[in-house]
């Protein structure tokens, strides 16, 4: 426990690991445990067209404090057309509301 205390002591402070418009530091990111690979089934999810994934992640990480996930897929239109989108998953429902609401990367 010592040991990973004096890593934690020499980490930078770096978007990754800080919730940057409160200044506080986040324990998920410090640990890189915040951003997921796979999107959970208990997290909240949206579908967006196809945006600027980089944006949209430090927006995430710079505005909000859970877990989250983004990933690209593909869906199908009303006229059998494939296109490619982006589904991010957010462990905090709340959090889903202030990414749809005041984030300027989404398109709809």
């Amino acid at each position: 426990m010592i040991a990973l205390l004096r890593h934690l002591d020499k980490l930078p402070i770096t978007q990754n690991n800080m919730a940057l418009n409160r200044g506080e530091i986040n324990p998920l990111g410090v640990l890189e445990l915040r951003r997921l690979s796979f999107i959970p089934e208990h997290f909240s999810k949206i579908s967006i067209n196809t945006t600027d994934i980089k944006l949209l992640d430090q927006w995430i990480c710079y505005h909000l404090n859970s877990r989250y996930a983004i990933r690209e897929t593909f869906s199908i239109d009303a006229n059998n057309k494939i296109f490619k989108t982006v589904e991010i998953g957010l462990e905090d429902p709340v959090e889903l509301t202030m990414l749809t609401l005041g984030c300027p990367y989404l398109k709809n």
